[in-house]
């Protein structure tokens, strides 16, 4: 019996992350060079799997990954889910944290206290993401079959991991989630269990300062 399993990644790390800027949908950079790298280390390690399915996000971080994963498997298309997009951040997109600190304190605590009670200025409420995203995974999980790869953002893996998990939402910030990094779930007639979290075997001397990253 083949085992069904969804490999979540998020994208290797961005110039804008390496800048502590927050880059929602606007803001969309490429991969750092250290990001770069951390994408070739993701495809070395799935280059001799079986990989049936691998799906992005449409931003330039995540299609760049995504990528560097498909170059190894002939005749596997990447395929873009716009469902996974990284949430509106609205004005905070293209700022750093110091600024956002200063000129939205009150959210910013929020954001990382009780995250499913944000509404970001001029963007998105995060409860808003969160349905979008679990209403996408529900739509989703019948339909993986052989081991898929998903491509997202930081943000948006969390929502489906607190999910996957039965935890409360707010309390997504409890786990580090590298660049590049695995985190497996097995799927079982619809239903999820998780495998492993944050797994960076594969990224020896190649894992990011996250204390750099707007998160």
């Amino acid at each position: 019996m083949v085992e069904n399993v969804v490999h979540l990644i998020r994208h290797g790390e961005s110039i804008a992350n390496t800048e502590g800027k927050y880059q929602g949908q606007t803001y969309d950079t490429t991969l750092s060079e250290l990001g770069k790298n951390q994408a070739d280390s993701l495809g070395d390690r799935f280059k001799d799997e079986k990989i049936t399915r691998i799906v992005t996000s449409p931003f330039t971080r995540t299609r760049q990954t995504a990528e560097a994963v498909a170059k190894w498997h002939d005749g596997l298309e990447v395929e873009i889910q716009p469902e996974i997009i990284e949430t509106n951040h609205g004005d905070w997109e293209g700022e750093n944290v110091a600024t956002i600190k200063e000129k939205w304190p009150t959210e910013f605590e929020m954001w990382q206290a009780a995250p499913s009670h944000v509404q970001f200025p001029n963007g998105d409420a995060f409860e808003d993401t969160r349905t979008r995203v679990l209403t996408w995974w529900k739509e989703f999980l019948p339909t993986a079959q052989g081991a898929t790869i998903v491509i997202a953002h930081d943000n948006i893996l969390r929502v489906l991991l607190v999910d996957a998990l039965g935890m409360d939402p707010d309390s997504m910030w409890r786990f580090e989630l590298q660049p590049a990094a695995i985190t497996t779930v097995k799927v079982t007639n619809g239903k999820v269990n998780v495998g492993t979290i944050n797994d960076t075997n594969h990224l020896e001397g190649l894992q990011a300062n996250l204390a750099n990253h707007a998160l």
